[in-house]
């Protein structure tokens, strides 16, 4: 039961810091580990693929400063996604 809820507020952690813009999983990562203990990488991205209320916006470039860069993934809520349509702002 302790699992359900923590992935519950895991959840609503996540869905409450994308409702303002998208974020990368780097972003949402960090977030979340700051305000909960104990949260894997792996849990966050199960959460964010599994979630009907979050998609995938698109693969951003993160650069790094030993590598040229790598993609990862940009997450928004369905609901900012209704309401700010890219290219309409």
């Amino acid at each position: 039961m302790k699992v359900k809820k923590m992935s519950e507020n895991l959840r609503n952690l996540i869905r409450s810091y994308l409702q303002s813009r998208p974020r990368n999983t780097a972003e949402i990562v960090e977030h979340a580990r700051a305000n909960m203990d104990g949260t894997s990488i792996e849990q966050i991205e199960k959460l964010l693929k599994n979630d009907a209320q979050v998609v995938r916006v698109d693969l951003v470039r993160r650069s790094g400063v030993l590598s040229s860069g790598y993609r990862i993934c940009e997450w928004a809520t369905v609901d900012w996604m209704n309401n700010n349509r890219r290219g309409e702002q």
